[in-house]
């Protein structure tokens, strides 16, 4: 009410911010400029770990709706917000619990703000099935800065209770397991091999930028021919969440590496996160190939292969090896019948 009183009263005017926070100072005994000042210098940014977004179909009353379900950890010492919106079309009650008509497509917006080392779960009931969900990190340490679940069908739940609302847990998302050990691409276990296949007489025409992107667009039509640094929400990552990518190649020169630590020696379950974009998923279904790995362990190099086709899209398992070192070496080429070579995360499970 304060607020709509001083818009109503400087209508067409513009208020200066040293009136404004004399307005708030008196009112509410509160001081802006600190706030702001400390805000503004302040470097540190928020990072959030997002446990996966599920959707069910519940009963709730005589009604039936769809239960939207996230839980999210801010892990460091600043607080944040979060954007989590709806894209809720066709079917009564387009606007989910806040009413509205039906048919059309409208969106549900809800912020959510997280103190410190904080995690809650957030539960959503909304009338019909949402198309689309997004997550905005907004100022933060993420990048991307948002996530995007889509939803074709949702599935009755007639086990889950419906509730809607915030709740605190003690418990944070958690990555990984206790018997996991797991190298993404933004860990220094991580290495790519690379070789300059340019002419001579693009060497010199052609210069290199001298402030070079850390992380490219992926360019689908002219992959690179060296590995090169992409985002997107499909890949694995705690607050980066980015691969390598590279064009195919039938020679499969180049590869790229992790080295994953191990507490003992003993036989573990490899694991891969494949990434298959959205557009292959629903366009290219007919186009078939394998990402080749050679796998060291203690028999020496095996080689592994995962037919992306018949894969599905996140964590692959690649077989069961035993190592006797204190590491263990994945390793994966660019040789594939396939246009894209994606590197993100390996992970070993301890059987």
């Amino acid at each position: 009410d304060f607020l709509r009183d001083i818009l109503n009263n400087n209508k067409f005017t513009n208020i200066s911010f040293e009136d404004f926070d004399k307005e708030i100072y008196e009112k509410f005994g509160i001081e802006l400029v600190p706030m702001m000042d400390d805000w503004f210098q302040a470097k540190a940014l928020p990072g959030y770990l997002v446990s996966p977004i599920k959707a069910v179909k519940v009963k709730s009353g005589d009604a039936m709706k769809t239960m939207v379900s996230v839980t999210i950890t801010n892990f460091t010492d600043v607080e944040g917000l979060v954007k989590l919106s709806f894209r809720i079309g066709g079917g009564p009650g387009g606007r989910g619990s806040r009413g509205g008509g039906p048919g059309g497509s409208d969106m549900i917006d809800n912020l959510i703000y997280l103190e410190a080392d904080q995690t809650k779960e957030l539960s959503y009931l909304v009338n019909g099935a949402p198309r689309m969900i997004i997550l905005n990190t907004l100022t933060s340490k993420n990048v991307p800065q948002t996530f995007m679940e889509f939803f074709r069908e949702v599935d009755e739940d007639l086990k889950a209770k419906p509730w809607e609302g915030e709740k605190i847990l003690d418990t944070p998302v958690q990555t990984r397991l206790p018997n996991e050990s797991l190298v993404d691409n933004e860990d220094k276990g991580f290495s790519v091999t690379s070789t300059d296949n340019s002419s001579l007489l693009e060497r010199l025409i052609v210069k290199e930028e001298e402030t070079k992107r850390k992380y490219e667009g992926i360019n689908w039509w002219r992959p690179p021919t060296n590995w090169t640094a992409t985002t997107n929400d499909d890949f694995y990552g705690d607050y980066v969440r980015s691969a390598h990518y590279i064009k195919g190649s039938k020679e499969g020169k180049l590869s790229a590496t992790w080295k994953v630590p191990l507490k003992k020696p003993g036989y573990y379950d490899v694991y891969f996160h494949l990434y298959k974009s959205r557009s292959y998923r629903r366009d290219r279904k007919d186009e078939k190939g394998n990402y080749n790995f050679t796998i060291h362990g203690e028999d020496g190099p095996e080689e592994a292969a995962l037919e992306v086709h018949n894969a599905e899209n996140g964590w692959s398992h690649l077989g069961s090896f035993y190592f006797d070192s204190e590491t263990a070496v994945i390793e994966l080429s660019n040789k594939t019948d396939l246009r894209f070579v994606f590197a993100d995360a390996v992970k070993i499970v301890e059987i």
